[in-house]
């Protein structure tokens, strides 16, 4: 076996490297400026409201990706795998045969939850999917939908990666992503894409071509006045599904195991992989002078998202088919029908010796959940086979006033202030589905609901509203040549669940020109979501006896039988943020940062476990609600700890009569639970055996997400052609498995995934001034992440032969081909 250095000593001596190279950057002064020679220059929008603040000198951790960066990351068309690809803090794990998330997928910053990050645009808070996540690591959260943002519009992202609950409000926990759109006055592109799967699938040995994904995108300027704009454009991206599953040997999974059933055993018959999307966007940037020094902005996106995915397999003898229908069993679909809308309008000007930004803004997403092929198998083979399981709408409308200056306080530096005030107003509607989708038919011997639902009841629905308001102060000043300070405070009022107060003070002092200290100690909060107090659902199924329908219920915390089983009103998320760094510039071409952080979080939301037992049943019949099979809600159950380690290192060089970029940037993560608020007295009196959550609840959060990342990689520019090469590594991680010999990790049997690189490779040319080919590959080595043990239980009979949570995903190799042309 050939001898390897291990993981974080080879990121070490790429580090190394990268450094001992900057001295061939010192032979010329003509230097063409790259990209990220240019980025840590940049003035950005986030982390500080001084107008004046650059990537290098804030003294919070930011990156900052440009244009051409997104565009090379975007092969697929989506922003959260380009994201991904970018920043080694930020994940985008893939979720397979899992309804809602098919449609709806959620970024992890930092190794937090999906809400623990918060989205703007052009620095305005960005809304909520209406989707409550039930079936991912970090299920009862509720993300934002990023891949509803117009990849076509996209200038250039920051992500701050600090704290910032007091500057931004809630959900800044793990930090802020900033998307800004495009402005420029005149021009535009178009672009056309294809891109496809191609793989060697080891578990059926196959050689597929799948996942055939077709992009077209334009956008252009149009001057307003003499320094306004209207910057306009469209996108559309159709994605064919990917199949990822194995032969299955789970004939025995089936209430029968007919002879039926077991004739299916070594066959393909699950689906596991991407799902068939279409999307399509419009978006539009503006901004108009006029007269007494006001300018008036404007920019909206909109999204349209239909896709299909797939349920588990339903076996030709098991009572949830019906034969008459299907002979053969049947593989439900899916189908999320999503429409996402933002809009803001405000406007700039000057009075009395401040700066005034005054918005407002609106921001929904509806979402219709529906099933074909499918039945409802207590109606018999009366039953459809289409159904509308419900709807789910969010929306979101806030108007915000921001007002800045500077005041000469006898300081090296003006002190900046700035004040702000922001009302929100949100509303949740969900609606519940066709009564077939729900209903228990005459067939007491087979489940009632739709196969793959069931559909939202009546009783279930919700319709609620909320008002938030919140007021802010910040500060910033240069005490001396070298200290920065900055400060922050928020308070926020919330209307169904009272209020918070946040605090931020932040530092940066230069040692020299070229190498500063920083940090930062922040509390932030994350409020529970509007669709977190309101959601709620049930599965069905009839009593033993076949006199009436149980449900297994996930219930609000308000509900009176959630709180019977120790419910209380959801809190906000609270957290310390404390963050120490440096940044180190040798030389104009070269730079490095790294960061230390730790977040504490308390009250963390999750799911609770399932609350059913002999004693519960018993207490549900004594208080006549003998129609409860299980309780099930959202609570703030836990405390955590999440240390880690940012280091991004960046080196450009001439080369061939062009300019080469080296990055390596590394992040090492690890989550620890501090406390699980597992005590409740009245779940206590029901039955004391009971826990609200299980070992397994606790064990994704703690092992799910990979404990490093590494991304490397190297960008040449020169007049006709660039060249691009990534190489990421997804860190070792752990997932709890269905298999009873698998080892014991904190009390769980669970099984460890080693860590896997992916290689992205693409080349452009310039044929003219306009006219650009793309051709490239990402995973170009047909990575998989390490299979998950092969006996039955484990891989649900091979069916399953990959564990969705590594970011590598399950698609293997993705090669594609684009053009663009500018005018």
């Amino acid at each position: 076996m050939p001898h390897t250095l291990p993981p974080l000593r080879r990121s070490a001596l790429a580090m190394a490297l990268l450094l001992a190279s900057q001295t061939q950057a010192q032979e010329s002064s003509n230097l063409p400026t790259s990209t990220s020679a240019a980025a840590i220059d940049q003035v950005t929008v986030v982390g500080s409201r001084a107008r004046n603040r650059t990537v290098f000198d804030s003294a919070v951790p930011i990156d900052r990706f440009g244009a051409r960066e997104v565009e090379n990351a975007l092969a697929s068309g989506e922003l959260g795998a380009a994201l991904q690809a970018l920043a080694p803090s930020i994940n985008f794990a893939r979720i397979e045969s899992s309804g809602a998330a098919d449609s709806v997928r959620g970024i992890q910053l930092r190794g937090l939850a999906p809400d623990q990050v918060l989205v703007l645009i052009n620095g305005k808070r960005r809304h909520a999917s209406a989707v409550l996540d039930t079936e991912s690591s970090f299920a009862g959260t509720v993300p934002v939908d990023i891949n509803a943002i117009p990849p076509g519009a996209i200038d250039h992202i920051e992500v701050l990666r600090d704290g910032a609950g007091a500057q931004y409000g809630s959900d800044a926990v793990a930090g802020v992503i900033n998307i800004v759109l495009k402005n420029a006055r005149s021009g535009g592109s178009a672009s056309l894409g294809y891109g496809a799967n191609h793989t060697d699938f080891k578990p059926t040995h196959e050689t597929k071509t799948d996942g055939q994904t077709k992009t077209a995108s334009a956008d252009y300027g149009v001057p307003l006045g003499d320094a306004g704009f209207l910057r306009f454009g469209a996108d559309t991206r159709s994605r064919a599904p990917t199949q990822r599953a194995g032969f299955s040997d789970a004939g025995w999974t089936s209430w029968n195991a007919t002879p039926a059933d077991l004739a299916l055993d070594g066959k393909v018959v699950f689906k596991s992989g991407d799902s068939h999307s279409n999307n399509n966007y419009l978006f539009y940037n503006a901004m108009l002078p006029l007269e007494n020094g006001i300018d008036a902005y404007s920019f909206a996106t909109l999204n349209q998202r239909k896709s299909t995915g797939s349920a588990f397999f339903r076996y030709p003898g098991d009572p949830s088919n019906v034969q008459a229908l299907y002979p053969q069993g049947f593989r439900p679909d899916t189908h999320g029908d999503m429409s996402d809308v933002s809009a803001v309008a405000g406007a700039r000007f000057s009075a009395q010796g401040w700066n005034w930004d005054v918005s407002a803004r609106h921001g929904g997403n509806l979402f219709h959940y529906d099933l074909s092929n499918s039945v409802n198998a207590s109606l018999g083979s009366n039953s459809p086979t289409r159904f509308h399981l419900a709807s789910f709408d969010f929306r979101q409308n806030a108007v915000n006033a921001d007002l800045t200056r500077e005041f000469d306080a006898g300081l090296p530096a003006p002190v900046s202030v700035a004040l702000g005030a922001e009302w929100m107003h949100e509303t949740y509607q969900s609606s519940p589905g066709d009564a077939a989708s729900y209903a228990a038919g005459p067939l007491t011997d087979a489940p009632p609901g739709a196969q793959a639902g069931p559909g939202l009841r009546p009783q279930d629905a919700f319709d609620g509203s909320r008002s938030i308001r919140s007021v802010y102060a910040d500060a910033e000043t240069s005490l001396s040549s070298q200290l920065l300070l900055q400060a922050a405070v928020r308070y926020s009022d919330y209307s169904d669940f009272g209020h918070a107060s946040t605090g931020k003070l932040a530092s940066r002092y230069k040692l020299s020109d070229s190498l500063l200290l920083r940090g930062s100690l922040s509390n932030s909060f994350r409020a529970p979501a509007l669709v977190q107090t309101g959601f709620r659902f049930s599965t069905l199924n009839f009593n033993s006896d076949g006199s009436g329908v149980q449900t297994a219920s996930l219930l609000p915390a308000s509900d009176a039988l959630a709180r019977a089983f120790g419910a209380q009103a959801l809190k906000p998320e609270k957290s310390t943020n404390l963050s120490l760094g440096l940044a180190w510039r040798p030389e104009r071409h070269t730079s490095f940062t790294l960061d230390g952080y730790r977040i504490k979080i308390r009250d963390r939301i999750t799911r609770s476990s399932d609350l059913q037992s002999d004693a519960a049943t018993a207490y549900l019949a004594s208080i006549g609600r003998s129609d409860i099979q299980s309780v099930a809600y959202l609570a703030n159950l836990l405390d955590t700890s999440t240390t880690g380690l940012d280091a991004v290192l960046n080196h450009d060089l001439p080369l061939a009569g062009g300019t080469l970029n080296l990055n390596a940037a590394l992040n090492l993560n690890k989550t620890r639970i501090d406390q699980v608020h597992q005590a409740s007295g009245a779940l206590a009196k029901i039955d004391p055996a009971l826990t609200l959550l299980t070992e397994n609840n606790l064990f994704r959060i703690r092992h799910a997400s990979p404990k490093s990342k590494l991304v490397l990689s190297a960008d040449w520019q020169a007049a006709r052609w660039n060249l691009q090469a990534r190489a990421t590594r997804y860190g070792a991680l752990k997932d709890f498995s269905y298999d009873d010999s698998a080892p014991l990790v904190d009390g769980v049997h669970a099984q460890s995934f080693a860590a896997v690189w992916s290689v992205d490779l693409e080349a452009q040319y310039k044929l003219s001034r306009q006219l650009t080919l793309i051709a490239g590959a990402d995973n170009v080595f047909d990575r998989y992440p390490e299979r998950v043990r092969q006996t039955n239980n484990a891989s649900y009979g091979g069916a399953l032969p990959y564990n969705f949570i590594n970011p590598i995903g399950v698609n293997g190799a993705y090669f594609y081909g684009r053009v663009r042309y500018t005018f």
